[in-house]
């Protein structure tokens, strides 16, 4: 008759400690799972820094270089201006300097006066002839114009008839044309506005906004002072030779 043999002491903690140490490498192996979500979070976060501190010094760059350009563009137009007081000349050079800055375009130049009242003063054409323009530029003269405010910003359109309210019969020149539109200020005073008309087809040199806007402030600039020169003189302007007698 075969008698059983009982459990071994060394069997029964042989089993106990393979559970424990199993416990022990489930134990490790969350934690190990844990540390490494916790390391992927942080790489993730990490990555996401690097990409917004990319983006951010790719936007410091483009405003610099954007500040750059307005800059360059404003003291090129100042030194071709120099202290010359005729208005006509100012308006001739600052047209042919928006045409050579921004080209391929079309340009006009609106002064005002006292009353807002905007009229074009000059023209600059590279495919559109002024009076093919004419009606379009009366209708931004009269209603766009007028409400642009006193900083100087420009106004950037993709199509130019949402400048208008009331297109011109057909739209004018303004169909399949984008706009750049900016008023010429100075010391907080509008002395009329910049227009620039370009084709759909062709884009914006980079910058284009900044660059007109530059352009506005050195133009208006330059007529308050040719403007304050001028009433300086006529009020010291002898009145006559019997004045003078």
């Amino acid at each position: 008759m075969s008698t059983r043999r009982p459990r071994s002491t060394s069997t029964r903690t042989t089993s106990a400690d393979l559970r424990e140490r199993c416990e022990r490498l489930e134990s490790l192996l969350k934690r190990t799972l844990d540390s490494r979500a916790r390391a992927r979070a942080e790489l993730d976060h990490a990555r996401s820094r690097l990409r917004t501190a990319g983006d951010d010094f790719v936007v410091a760059f483009e405003a610099i270089d954007a500040r750059t350009d307005a800059a360059v563009a404003g003291a090129e137009l100042r030194g071709l201006l120099g202290h010359d007081l005729d208005v006509d000349t100012t308006l001739t050079v600052a047209t042919e300097h928006l045409l050579a800055r921004f080209r391929p375009s079309n340009a006009a130049i609106f002064l005002c006066n006292g009353r807002g009242d905007h009229a074009v003063a000059a023209y600059g054409t590279n495919d559109i002839s002024r009076v093919r323009a004419e009606s379009s530029l009366g209708i931004i003269a009269r209603e766009t114009c007028p409400l642009l405010g006193t900083e100087p910003v420009a106004h950037v359109f993709e199509s130019g008839l949402e400048m208008v309210t009331v297109p011109p019969p057909g739209g004018g020149v303004l169909v399949g044309r984008r706009a750049i539109l900016c008023n010429m200020t100075h010391r907080g005073e509008r002395f009329g506005a910049i227009l620039l008309l370009q084709d759909e087809s062709a884009p914006w040199q980079p910058n284009a906004a900044e660059v007109a806007s530059a352009i506005g402030s050195v133009l208006g600039e330059q007529i308050d002072r040719i403007t304050r020169i001028v009433v300086q003189r006529s009020s010291q302007w002898p009145g006559g030779a019997s004045d003078a007698e």
